[in-house]
């Protein structure tokens, strides 16, 4: 059995012949989430903080340097239970300080993951990137002139390799023609709400929202009780009153698969990253997809223009959403092919065992 710490990655005792286990650091500081006075005028971090912005670069070494007691319990168990193991896969960010892993875990294989980029990928991936043998990203672009490949070229990283963030394979009903027609709801986006300085995500789907009204559901975990959106009305920003509500696994699942059109939105502004989840989960239900253009048009290396429909701008996406939902044979025609290459192409568990293989066969 092929032993792989796979940070972030599901747990599993035999995925095609590989062992995967994993130690979050999480537990291993104080839950106590309240700020205290004599913490920071002592200088030190305070122990929420630590849980906030762990796998930022500076405050993992941060933690390394002043031999934070909680941590280096951390970086003890974790080389105790995992000094046998033969890969390491760091997902979604890095916990165990680079010079740890260079020192420790010399003749492993160690592949880094670039996952919340580009927002993340001088804060949580580039500075770890020396210690690593390899690198995976979701995104196939990295700027509006730079393919994420060329970005990892750039930082030293030769060994690259796409991974497509896909979902894990769902249950489904009968799939006929009316598995694509027969949807009684118009458009939906499924997210948190989004906070980034500029707030440009947050603007773009409140001027959808109060386009569409009734017809358009969001649902994600919106701060303020679910009304974020609300109360940037004292800020003399965009807003709709309507409150935004968490929803279940299952709860998704059903409005995906009673919804036309699903709409899929990336943070940067203007063309940059492509490939969130969210791209393969709205074609995996049988949606019609309505998504944002990337840099470079990477977004075509994951879905054809007949497989998805892409634009530029938001009154673009209004245009386009209201032609489809008059359109049915048009939408459910690019719905169907979205769907097809979807499961041909996007399955969780065939991507993740030819991510795995490329991994391993690096060193063996």
């Amino acid at each position: 059995m092929k032993k792989v710490f796979a940070f972030h990655l599901p747990k599993n005792k035999n995925f095609h012949g590989y062992y995967m286990d994993s130690l979050h650091p999480y537990s291993f500081f104080n839950e106590d989430p309240h700020f205290t006075w004599r913490e920071f005028l002592s200088g030190g971090i305070n122990k929420w903080d630590k849980k906030r912005n762990f796998g930022f670069i500076h405050e993992i070494d941060t933690l390394y340097r002043y031999k934070d007691k909680g941590y280096m319990q951390y970086i003890e168990e974790f080389l105790d239970k995992y000094k046998d193991f033969d890969m390491f896969i760091m997902s979604s960010f890095n916990p165990i300080h680079p010079e740890i892993i260079s020192k420790y875990l010399k003749n492993k294989t160690k592949i880094l993951g670039f996952i919340d980029d580009p927002y993340s990928s001088y804060t949580r991936g580039m500075p770890n990137l020396w210690a690593f043998d390899g690198a995976f990203y979701i995104s196939p672009s990295y700027s509006s002139d730079k393919l994420f490949e060329e970005a990892l070229l750039q930082w030293g990283s030769s060994n690259n390799k796409w991974y497509p963030l896909s979902p894990k394979t769902i249950s489904y009903p009968e799939i006929s023609n009316n598995f694509f027609k027969n949807r009684s709801l118009d458009l939906v986006y499924v997210g948190n709400f989004i906070s980034y300085p500029d707030g440009s995500k947050a603007d773009r789907l409140i001027k959808l929202k109060n386009h569409f009204k009734d017809k358009f559901q969001i649902h994600g975990r919106w701060g303020f009780k679910g009304y974020s959106a609300a109360i940037r009305f004292f800020c003399g920003k965009p807003f709709f009153l309507n409150r935004v509500t968490g929803i279940s696994m299952k709860e998704r699942q059903d409005l995906y698969f009673n919804t036309k059109i699903g709409l899929n939105m990336h943070v940067s502004p203007t063309p940059t990253e492509t490939g969130n989840m969210r791209m393969y989960e709205i074609p995996q239900h049988g949606m019609m997809q309505i998504c944002d253009k990337a840099g470079m048009n990477a977004h075509e290396q994951i879905f054809s223009k007949d497989e998805c429909i892409y634009y530029d701008n938001t009154d673009e996406a209004i245009d386009l959403i209201e032609y489809y939902l008059t359109h049915d044979e048009e939408r459910i025609k690019i719905a169907k092919a979205g769907f097809e290459i979807t499961k041909k192409d996007y399955v969780w568990e065939k991507n993740m065992k030819e991510l795995l293989d490329w991994a391993w066969n690096l060193k063996h």
